[in-house]
């Protein structure tokens, strides 16, 4: 069997794990038009895909903070991962840069007009990693 839901426990009940729990289902695709620098919205990250498609020419994508990231994933664990696709469909260099609590770790921080996965990690409170592979 290629595909099974597992039981979760809600409320003292049990059922069968769904999409909407967050941990099944097809990553979505978030586009952004936006030509020049800009920083990443967590939305893009959370979607699987964040596929950028501005103008030509280098520009800097930064990373949300590390205050952003976490209150948007408060039951995130030290240590624990997400995985997402940058994807830069415009015939530009870009850049991923860091902000306050969201470092880039050692790998590619340029793409241009490729996809790369990103591994995001929390490090500590409040504190982020993500890699290019």
């Amino acid at each position: 069997m290629a595909y099974k839901r597992v039981l979760v426990s809600e409320e003292g009940l049990q059922r069968r794990v769904s999409g909407n729990d967050g941990c099944l289902g097809s990553p979505g695709i978030v586009t952004v038009a936006t030509a020049g620098a800009l920083t990443i919205g967590l939305d893009a990250m959370l979607s699987g895909i964040a596929r950028f498609t501005g103008a030509a020419g280098a520009v800097a994508y930064t990373l949300p903070t590390g205050a952003v990231v976490s209150a948007a994933l408060p039951d995130m664990e030290i240590g624990e991962s997400f995985t997402w696709w940058l994807t830069n469909t415009a015939a530009q260099v870009a850049t991923l840069t860091a902000s306050a609590g969201h470092t880039v770790t050692a790998g590619i921080t340029t793409i241009n007009a490729t996809s790369c996965l990103v591994v995001t990690t929390k490090t500590a409170a409040a504190t982020f990693a993500s890699t290019l592979v």
